[in-house]
């Protein structure tokens, strides 16, 4: 974690995986949603999402290892958009997040 940047990862069980044997998008978004969190609430700042979206662009399955990297793209005194990339071990592009933030302190 760093100021504008933050990596995540997450291990996939069977508990994270629908019936149909796939990740769960909840489970995709989640490890997504923590790094935006982390690398917007950074050091001393205070914010909150104020809308966030996903695109879903390839499965992963049980024992697969999910990476989540957010990167800032533009900061105002108030406002912060954020992208979110997962990937997997082989660097395939799981989903893409973004997010934007209403910056309190």
């Amino acid at each position: 974690v760093k100021d504008g940047y933050a990596k995540a990862s997450l291990k996939i069980t069977r508990d994270h995986t629908n019936f149909h044997g796939v990740t769960h998008g909840g489970a995709v978004f989640t490890l997504a949603d923590c790094a935006f969190a982390e690398a917007v609430n950074f050091g001393e700042r205070k914010a909150v999402a104020i809308q966030v979206s996903i695109n879903f662009l390839n499965p992963s399955y049980e024992g697969d290892a999910l990476t989540a990297e957010a990167v800032r793209v533009s900061e105002s005194k108030k406002i912060g958009l954020y992208n979110v990339k997962i990937t997997d071990k082989e660097n395939k592009l799981i989903a893409l997040f973004s997010g934007t933030a209403y910056i309190k302190v």
